[in-house]
């Protein structure tokens, strides 16, 4: 097998395995997981803010 023919498996192996990365990211399956994951970042940040004014409270609670 010589270069040519090598370069062109080559291609068409990294070219199935980019289609196969994008119908996995796109699949319905996925759809619930993907979206709990981007909205968790919003729930992590949603939680400190609490926290935050619930220490706020505390020490103003104490003056």
């Amino acid at each position: 097998m010589g270069g040519p023919t090598f370069h062109a498996f080559y291609t068409l192996l990294v070219f199935g395995v980019i289609i196969i990365v994008i119908w996995w990211a796109y699949s319905r399956r996925n759809k619930d997981k993907f979206d709990h994951d981007a909205n968790s970042i919003f729930e992590e940040d949603k939680a400190r803010v609490k926290s935050d004014q619930n220490k706020k409270r505390e020490s103003n609670s104490d003056e």
